[in-house]
């Protein structure tokens, strides 16, 4: 009998972490929350996925954007990328620009009503477990017409109470003297069981149409076009 407890154990220690963190994947809800600024020439969007103590930060202006990991609400590995619109490098004489076999459009229609099913079900996946949490922040806003702006307003604020009860908490301050609209929104949703929607994505990654779609979108699909 003590022979065979060094197995049991070998098999429980390797069963015992994944079917953990199936059932905080089942039990946890992710959290994501989008935040639009856009005041004057200042322009930020931030999107933060979070589940548990773990999350990522994508934060982007008008110049790049930083992606952070985040353990406990602290950076702890970050990327930056810039947009490079000067100065890009043009292609030397020696380079040949590699052309992309067409794919067939009745092949590639047929791919598409391929994925249909399966694209559904993931769909339906995220869409039974999305839940909206609220959605807060102000928004600053004026028109040519002070009149409009005032008509404006005063139709937001007539329909705040409704507004309110759908959880959107958004103020709305008039401006009569200047044109002039300015965000700051931040919207939060969160998915109630992200099990099931990690296995219906991997269903959908595994199905053979997805594989075939991507690889018509890259001009290699079978029946393009050769090189």
């Amino acid at each position: 009998m003590d022979i065979l407890v060094i197995p049991v154990f070998i098999l429980f220690s390797l069963l015992i972490p994944p079917l953990a963190l199936a059932l905080l994947l089942y039990a946890v809800p992710v959290r994501a929350e989008a935040r639009l600024l856009w005041k004057g020439d200042r322009q930020e969007q931030v999107l933060v996925i979070s589940w548990c103590h773990l999350g990522i930060r994508t934060s982007g202006t008008g110049d790049g954007r930083i992606t952070e990991v985040l353990v406990a609400d602290h950076a702890i590995l970050s990327h930056t990328g810039l947009l490079k619109t000067e100065g890009a490098e043009a292609p030397s004489g020696d380079q040949v620009p590699v052309s992309r076999g067409i794919p067939d459009t009745g092949e590639l229609i047929h791919i598409v009503q391929r994925m249909i099913g399966p694209a559904g079900a993931f769909g339906s996946a995220v869409w039974h477990e999305s839940r909206f949490v609220d959605a807060r922040g102000t928004v600053t806003l004026g028109l040519d017409d002070p009149v409009q702006t005032g008509e404006i307003c005063g139709y937001y604020w007539a329909s705040r109470f409704l507004l309110q009860a759908c959880r959107v908490y958004i103020e709305l301050e008039p401006v009569f003297d200047r044109t002039v609209l300015e965000l700051d929104i931040t919207v939060r949703m969160k998915v109630a069981r992200p099990l099931l929607v990690l296995v219906a994505g991997l269903k959908l990654a595994r199905e053979p149409a997805i594989t075939e779609f991507v690889g018509a979108a890259k001009g290699s699909a079978p029946g393009a076009a050769g090189v």
